[in-house]
């Protein structure tokens, strides 16, 4: 739209409309007297035609008056409303009045003043989400991007993070021939959750080598991890040693969910307690962390989970629980391999939600036993960890 200052044209036409109608009466009335002319030829002004005189002067001054007053104020205002429109350069309007100037000056400097904070904001929260998935990014890639084959242990593990960076972190790797296996969640969700979620990460790969079992890499790890996260911030695990020369599991607890045991010979799940306490809110848990082992039978199904799982909730406002995932798990557990039972037991949680956001990250990591050796249903021997 383009603004059409008009007003300045009417000033000067009611201005020439003056002149042009004082000018001739001045001129006739000096014409029809002739003492008018002699008037002025001599020392003074007749009092007529001075008074005359000074009401043109008089209209010219109120017209000067009426500019400075009026026409100008109103112009800048004008001026830079239509720059705000037409989304060019403008500035504030410096008009120190208290009358209907001083107050629309006031509100294009208030208006103005919201609409940088909205576009500061704006540009930074764009800049802010530029960085989250460029960490997000980051995070992607110090998770196991494909589960590797573990003898006798056909595993899936997959994580749906809530936000654009995750607090829920697992790993599996090789050392000796043994596997070790790690499920952990980060107190909360977003960017804090998930740096630590990183370090945490990156602690088990650089402190696995030096230690041989559960118990001492989760001393070690919570002993680095402590210093380096607020006081606010923790995170529950639960590391496995899976031996598949002795078909033996054993696992330490840091304050994590249960772990579900899904019994085949009896067709039912049972829940343990973790125990322990969580990495980082303690300086030593050395007193408090124990190696444990579960007894597998074959064709038994280990299930681990982070607490988006039990805690998603469906529109009704209800938990998922964790008595739903033991019955989803007993219903599942023999339909296939473990990528089977994952995608039953997700397609139940998923299912229960329905439209309601997710408010927490989720994890949910699948592992059955096979005594003589498994062969999956699907033909890929390694699985994605990729949960859409």
């Amino acid at each position: 739209m383009q603004y059409l200052p008009a007003r300045n044209r009417y000033y000067w036409k009611s201005l020439l409309f003056a002149l042009l109608v004082f000018a001739p009466l001045i001129l006739v009335l000096i014409l029809m007297d002739p003492e008018y002319s002699l008037s002025l030829a001599g020392t003074g002004l007749d009092k007529d035609l001075l008074s005359l005189v000074l009401f043109c002067l008089g209209l010219l001054a109120n017209f000067v008056y009426l500019r400075f007053k009026f026409s100008n104020p109103l112009d800048e205002i004008a001026k830079q409303v239509a720059s705000v429109i037409a989304s060019r350069p403008y500035r504030k309007i410096s008009i120190n009045r208290s009358d209907e100037f001083g107050l629309i000056a006031y509100f294009f400097n208030d208006v103005t003043k919201n609409i940088e904070n909205i576009s500061y904001f704006l540009k930074e929260g764009s800049r802010m989400s530029s960085d989250l998935n460029i960490a997000a990014d980051i995070q992607r890639s110090v998770l196991p991007k494909e589960i590797p084959v573990v003898q006798y242990l056909d595993t899936v593990a997959k994580t749906r993070s809530a936000d654009e960076l995750g607090g829920d972190s697992f790993d599996i790797v090789e050392k000796n021939g043994e596997y070790f296996i790690y499920v952990g969640d980060v107190t909360g969700h977003g960017a804090a959750a998930g740096l630590v979620m990183m370090v945490m990460n990156t602690l088990f790969d650089i402190l696995l080598p030096k230690y041989d079992n559960t118990y001492d890499l989760a001393v070690a790890i919570n002993k680095e991890l402590k210093p380096r996260v607020n006081a606010a911030m923790f995170m529950t695990t639960v590391f496995f040693r899976w031996s598949p020369l002795e078909k033996r599991l054993f696992y330490t607890g840091a304050g994590h969910e249960h772990i579900l045991i899904y019994r085949a010979a009896e067709g039912v799940t049972e829940s343990i307690v973790t125990g322990g306490v969580a990495l980082a809110m303690s300086p030593d848990i050395s007193k408090i962390a124990k190696e444990k082992e579960i007894k597998l039978n074959d064709q038994d199904i280990v299930l681990l989970y982070s607490d988006g799982i039990t805690e998603a909730v469906n529109e009704s406002g209800q938990l998922f629980g964790l008595e739903r995932l033991k019955e989803s798990l007993t219903r599942n557990a023999v339909v296939g391999d473990s990528l089977k039972v994952f995608e039953a037991v997700s397609k139940d949680v998923i299912s229960f939600v329905g439209d309601t956001v997710q408010k927490d990250d989720m994890t949910l990591l699948v592992m059955r036993y096979v005594k003589d050796g498994y062969s999956p249903d699907r033909k890929e021997n390694l699985v994605s960890t990729n949960w859409s």
